[in-house]
């Protein structure tokens, strides 16, 4: 039996896809977790191992895309399910991965499963997962999935200047492209960016190492970027702020 866990922040789709597998596959296929929330998915596919995961591409706070890059378990069949034919589904189908477009057709949901009990049954499992991960990350380009309502684009991190809290928003400023806000918080920002050279400055204020050009000593002081902005420093953060640019 396949187990199978199913991730959607839209109830009414997660539970149309449950009762679509309960019902035509059953036979072959258990649902044995479903999880709205993908921050709290996370540990529930980790501890559970599924065989397959059913997973949207379009979620606030967290894509799918991003979700995957936070998985330990990897070795399983992944299922994407997205309501726009974007650039992330090129990426998905480079990497021999499947993916369902909404509303789900049963005719499409059935090659979909044909092909996770194929690929469970052989001995070549090639772990498609773990390529595309690789895929996101580069040779030697690291990237991050940046999404929208309407697309999930994978840039480039060194093109990322500095990222602007407002609320539970955050305006990412790049060196080529214009800026772009996105709903997710800063603090969701720096739990995947501080490992990339990445400062907390402020609380409204995440920066790029590798595009401070100075600091302006006035008041707590301010940073100095590369596009000219000037972004405050925190009195709270100014000690550990200078500290580390002393290692950049």
């Amino acid at each position: 039996m396949i187990r199978a866990i199913i991730v959607d922040d839209e109830t009414p789709c997660l539970e149309t896809l449950r009762l679509m597998i309960e019902k035509k596959f059953s036979d072959v296929m258990k649902v044995i977790a479903v999880c709205n929330n993908p921050k709290n998915a996370i540990e529930t596919i980790d501890t559970e191992k599924p065989d397959v995961l059913f997973l949207d591409v379009e979620m606030p706070g967290m894509s799918g895309i991003e979700l995957l890059q936070c998985l330990k378990h990897t070795n399983m069949c992944v299922v994407f399910t997205t309501a726009h034919q974007h650039y992330a589904i090129q990426a998905i189908k480079l990497n021999a991965l499947d993916y369902l477009t909404k509303p789900i057709s049963l005719q499409e949901l059935t090659i979909a499963i044909q092909k996770c009990v194929i690929k469970k049954s052989s001995s070549n499992n090639v772990n498609n997962v773990e390529n595309f991960i690789q895929h996101l990350k580069g040779t030697n380009t690291k990237k991050i999935a940046i999404s929208t309502a309407s697309a999930t684009q994978f840039v480039p991190i060194q093109d990322i200047i500095r990222i602007e809290s407002n609320s539970n928003y955050s305006t990412i400023y790049f060196t080529n492209r214009p800026k772009q806000t996105v709903v997710k918080t800063l603090k969701d920002f720096e739990q995947q960016l501080l490992q990339h050279n990445f400062l907390r400055i402020h609380h409204s204020h995440l920066v790029n190492a590798e595009h401070i050009i100075g600091i302006k000593n006035q008041d707590n002081g301010y940073i100095i970027m590369q596009n000219n902005d000037l972004i405050e420093i925190s009195r709270r953060k100014k000690q550990e702020v200078l500290q580390k640019l002393k290692d950049v």
